[in-house]
This record gives structure tokens, C-alpha cells and sequence, in this order.
């Protein structure tokens, strides 16, 4: 995708990947406000939070392997592809008569979800210059938290009829978005022929990061650390996360190619969103387990709030400066003292819900702004499996976050019931400072103002 393309077909283009960006986002919080409604229709109602997981955990093994397809075989077939399968998977949860099949329904619509959302991701790589990108992708940052706010309320107000609804809905937004994205994006191809898949390291890849993320949200779920299945997983992760790192070194046209991640800028970038990631998904599950069944509504609506609003404000400094590092590090730097705001705010609901919102604003700084540095960094030929990386830290990240804080608030409620939050967010806001101190020595590179050719 070389060639220049005028302001209305970029406007065309946005819309249809903002409108699929926007489902794929909406299945990650739509579903939940009907659980009970499935418990009361379904068989086999204890296994139905694997409805929620089974999504996120497809989704995130899926995104580095769609980010390598897209850039071997042309991003605008891979993500028609995907929107055709999403619609498809949501007709096969509207249709689901029993929670297996529902389950594995799901699985199928998160494969889909994570080859829509590294397409989009990409896309925008490959048609808007680094200079600008940062604006845009915060624009796709406020898409993805107005998702995740809108989620449960179109959840409940669907649900008022039946609950297969919240997956029925998805078919004529699906086809919606499939004929904006056909517009915008026909004629635009960017395939390489004499190509081979990595089938190999697919394999390895499925096997160990679909271990380990099986593994953290199982104990996500609330099972007990030490099982046999517990260690099996464990070591099926370990075992299969080391052969595909070895596979890789080896591989002629590898997955992940060890190369892209020697590059410094993309390291640190990776490494910040990780830790981003952790922060931002263990808090917003914190805050419900410390509302202890008052309203937690208002406390998540602030920390979702803020993400958009620092995103827009670092996308429009991204580009005005030309540069990505006063971003990072002024997000990396409030961070610590945010989350230190809301474990020291005690009873008072307002300042609760301000450090709430500003942790949410040194967040929103970090994502647009560390994904532009990443698809800066690497070369056009790799920005697909680059992007990819982004997507599998931040899951990884969201999905330890989760996991590893519920356990601990839990642990620390036994012994210390009324300090358990705020010494939580306090060994957050410690943990905080490593990311910090990683933006602080990252490469400070100027944004290029043209697309890269290939």
C-alpha cells in the first residue's frame, strides 16, 4: 500500500475499521451482564464463565498469528476474512443450545476478533504516516473504552429479551462494517508471494501461550494454585514457549523473527505496555472486589474515562512534537503517583474518582503512543507481526493483571481486611516505577511524516 489515497477514502476507511474495531471490543463486556440468563437456559451453567474467558484467550493467541498471515498474504482479504467468521461464530452463540457449545462458539469468535483487531491496528501502519498516527490511534483508544463502557448497558437492554440477542446484534453491525471496510479498502493489497507459513511455530506458538494463558485464567477463575492440572499446564507452557523460541532462530520465515525484537525502541515499548496492561486490567477488577456489593459503576466509568482523554491528548502532541518518548514518560511518570492517589483517598468519593480518572489519562498516554513507537521502529515488511506483539503483551499483560491482583487482595483480606486495597495499590504503584524507569532510557526517535515503502 504505497500509493497516496485521498482525505474522503481515508474517512471511508476509518469508519468501516472503527465500526469492526467497535465489535470486536463490545464482545469483551457484552456478555457478562447475561450470565445468569444463560445459567437458567443452559446445561452445564458452572462452566459458563469460560464464556468470557474462552474469548480473551482465543483473541490473544490469535493476534500474532494473524499478524504474520497479514503481512505474508495482504491485510484487507485477512480482515474481510475475519469479519465474515465473527459473523458467523456470533450466529453460532445465538443458536447454541447448551453451554459447550456455546463455549467453543466463543473460542472461534475470539480468533476472529484478534485477526480484526491486528488488521485495524496494522491498516492504520500502513495508510497514515508516523508523524500522524498517534491521533488516530486515539481516536480507535476511545472506540475501544466507549465499547467497554456501552458493553454492559446494550448487554442488559438486549438481554431484557433474550440473551442470545447480545450475539445476534453483531450480524448486521458485522455487515455493516464488512461493507464500509470493501469500500474503503478495494484495490489496496499488499501480499508477497513466494511466502511459507510458519505452520511449526504456529503450533509451538498455540501450545505454549495458549498454556499459560489457559493456566492464568484458570486461576483467574478462583481454582486453587497447586493442582496437577496447574503443574501440567504449566509445564506444557514452558516447554512449549521455549521450542518456539528456539524454532524461531531457526525457521526460514519465522513467526516472530528474533531480529524484529532486538530492536531497543521496540523492546521497551513492548515492555511498558506489558506492564500497562497489568495495572490497567488488575484495577479495574480490584475496584468491584473493594466496592464489596456497593455500586462500582461510577469508580470504572472515571478509570475508563481518562483512558480516551490521554489518549487524544497524547495522539494530538505525538503530533505536533514529532516524537513518541514525552508521551511514554509523562504517562510513566503520573502513574505511579495516581495509583498511590487512589489507595490513599480513603472513604472520599471524589478524590477517589479523580485519581481514578487521571490514572486513567497516564494510561491513555502510554498505548496510542507505545504502539506508534513500535510501528516506527520496525521495518514496513514486519509491521503486521509487529503490531501483533503489541496485542499479545497487552493480553498477556491484562491477563496476569487480573489473575495475580485478585489473588492477592484476596490474601491480604484474610489478615488485613480493611488495608487490603490500599497496600495492593501501593505495591502497584512501586511496580509502577519499573516501566518508568525503562521510558526514561528509551531511544528518543522522530516520527517519520511519509508512509515507509515496502
Amino acid at each position: 500500500m504505497n500509493e497516496r489515497i485521498s482525505e474522503s477514502r481515508l474517512r471511508r476507511i476509518l469508519s468501516g475499521l472503527m465500526l469492526a474495531l467497535f465489535l470486536a471490543a463490545l464482545d469483551q463486556t457484552i456478555v457478562a451482564v447475561v450470565l445468569p440468563d444463560m445459567a437458567r437456559t443452559l446445561a452445564l451453567p458452572d462452566y459458563l464463565p469460560w464464556v468470557v474467558s474462552a474469548y480473551l484467550l482465543a483473541m490473544t493467541v490469535a493476534v500474532p498469528i494473524a499478524g504474520k498471515l497479514g503481512d505474508l498474504f495482504g491485510r484487507t482479504r485477512l480482515l474481510q476474512g475475519a469479519i465474515l467468521l465473527f459473523m458467523l461464530a456470533s450466529l453460532l452463540c445465538g443458536l447454541a443450545r447448551d453451554t459447550g457449545e456455546l463455549v467453543a462458539a466463543r473460542a472461534l469468535q475470539g480468533i476472529a476478533a484478534g485477526a480484526m483487531m491486528n488488521c485495524i491496528q496494522s491498516l492504520i501502519g500502513e495508510l497514515i504516516a508516523p508523524a500522524e498516527r498517534g491521533r488516530y490511534q486515539a481516536w480507535f483508544s476511545g472506540m475501544f473504552a466507549i465499547a467497554g463502557l456501552l458493553g454492559p448497558l446494550l448487554g442488559a437492554w438486549l438481554g431484557q429479551w433474550s440473551w442470545r440477542g447480545v450475539f445476534l446484534i453483531n450480524l448486521p453491525l458485522g455487515l455493516l462494517a464488512l461493507l464500509l471496510a470493501r469500500r474503503g479498502l478495494q484495490g489496496l493489497g499488499n501480499s508477497q508471494t513466494g511466502k511459507q507459513v510458519d505452520y511449526l511455530g504456529c503450533l509451538l506458538l498455540t501450545l505454549g501461550l495458549g498454556s499459560v494463558m489457559l493456566l492464568i485464567t484458570r486461576i483467574g477463575h478462583g481454582e486453587p494454585w497447586q493442582s496437577t492440572e496447574h503443574a501440567c499446564l504449566l509445564l506444557l507452557g514452558a516447554v512449549g514457549s521455549l521450542a518456539f523460541a528456539f524454532w524461531q532462530t531457526r525457521a526460514s520465515e519465522p513467526l516472530i523473527p528474533p531480529a524484529l525484537l532486538r530492536i531497543s525502541t521496540l523492546r521497551a515499548s513492548l515492555t511498558v505496555m506489558l506492564f500497562s496492561s497489568f495495572l490497567a486490567v488488575g484495577l479495574a477488577v480490584l475496584i468491584p472486589l473493594q466496592a464489596q456489593g456497593s455500586d462500582a459503576t461510577p469508580l470504572l466509568t472515571a478509570l475508563a474515562a481518562g483512558v480516551p482523554l490521554g489518549a487524544f491528548a497524547g495522539g494530538r502532541l505525538s503530533a505536533r512534537l514529532k516524537r513518541y518518548k514525552p508521551l511514554i514518560l509523562m504517562g510513566c511518570s503520573a502513574l505511579p503517583f495516581c495509583l498511590a492517589g487512589v489507595a490513599w483517598a480513603g472513604s472520599s468519593q471524589a478524590l477517589l474518582l479523580v485519581f481514578l480518572l487521571l490514572t486513567g489519562v497516564a494510561l491513555g498516554l502510554q498505548f496510542p503512543t507505545a504502539l506508534v513507537a513500535v510501528q516506527n521502529a520496525a521495518p514496513r515488511a514486519q509491521l503486521g507481526v509487529a503490531t501483533a506483539c503489541c496485542g499479545l503483551v497487552r493480553g498477556l499483560g491484562g491477563a496476569l493483571g487480573a489473575a495475580l491482583l485478585m489473588s492477592l487482595f484476596v490474601a491480604l483480606s484474610d489478615s488485613q481486611a480493611s488495608q487490603a486495597f490500599e497496600h495492593v495499590l501501593l505495591m502497584c504503584a512501586g511496580l509502577a516505577m519499573l516501566p518508568l524507569l525503562i521510558a526514561w532510557r528509551m531511544e528518543d526517535q522522530r516520527l517519520a511524516e511519509q508512509v515507509a515503502s515496502r
